[in-house]
């Protein structure tokens, strides 16, 4: 049976509309975003619980912290479909999270607290599941973790690097590790220059303008119907967990297996805009 690891940094996200741009020595109003104050978020989260409704077996590999926050994400991730078995509770740590400033001009900062970063450490657990999964993703997560979750990745294991434009995470060298390793790369056009050359197949997401498939030395381009909705977190990691869900289910191409992130990540946004998000 396929399973999934998606491993890297959990948090928990504020999400704010502003009716002015932040400038410094000036107030700027905000709108809380309904049900989303805080809601599940990080790249893990949203990969694996698009991955799980293709019917695989999805495991967030996260950390949390032994506080109240860490309390209300676990709660809430328990009400999804992906395995729980890949969290860790570190005891003494503080939980992720993130502010999302969406800005009058549709740009989004994100204002991203890591909380316990550099305390996270491999459980057995964690260790285990890795290992046995069929299909690795590693998403923007702990970079002094990366060597050894690559070397416990099975040899026959399907490796997906969801790229985030994070030089603290992605440095020089793990990106080129990453960008040999890889038989899948996600990324936007800011983050394309991080991955230099590569045999991989290079899924780049273009916003209203489409996907853009890059394999074997060929180039597709695939439409999307755009959604007027402001709220766009996590569009594209639900594309990847998408198009990842689909190989699972044993999907063969590319264009395919885009094709299903496409629809997965409409998803997302169709629900926000209805209720209300725009």
């Amino acid at each position: 049976m396929s399973s999934l690891c998606v491993t890297g940094y959990a948090s928990l996200d504020y999400v704010l509309e502003l009716s002015n741009a932040v400038l410094p020595d000036q107030t700027s109003h905000a709108t809380r975003v309904p049900d989303a104050w805080p809601r599940l978020g990080g790249c893990p989260t949203y990969i694996a619980m698009a991955a799980a409704q293709s019917g695989g077996a999805a495991t967030p590999i996260i950390w949390v912290g032994a506080d109240p926050l860490g309390a209300q994400f676990l709660s809430a991730l328990a009400r999804t479909n992906v395995n729980l078995d890949g969290v860790s509770t570190v005891v003494g740590g503080t939980s992720p999270t993130a502010v999302m400033l969406y800005q009058p001009d549709g740009s989004c900062a994100c204002v991203y607290d890591p909380g316990l970063a550099g305390q996270e450490n491999l459980n057995t657990a964690q260790e285990g599941a890795i290992a046995m999964a069929s299909h690795l993703c590693i998403t923007v997560g702990p970079p002094h973790l990366t060597a050894r979750i690559m070397a416990l990745r099975s040899p026959t294991a399907r490796l997906y690097w969801a790229v985030k434009n994070d030089p603290v995470c992605f440095t020089p060298k793990i990106c080129v590790q990453l960008g040999q390793s890889a038989d899948v790369i996600f990324c936007n056009a800011a983050e394309r220059a991080m991955i230099g050359s590569t045999p991989a197949v290079v899924v780049q997401t273009l916003g209203a303008s489409g996907v853009e498939i890059e394999e074997n030395g060929t180039c597709l381009t695939l439409p999307v119907n755009a959604i007027n909705t402001r709220d766009t977190t996590g569009a594209g990691d639900s594309f990847a967990g998408g198009y990842i869900g689909a190989e699972m289910a044993g999907v063969s191409t590319a264009k395919e297996a885009a094709l299903f992130g496409i629809e997965t990540a409409g998803r997302l946004l169709r629900n926000r805009k209805s209720e209300g998000r725009t």
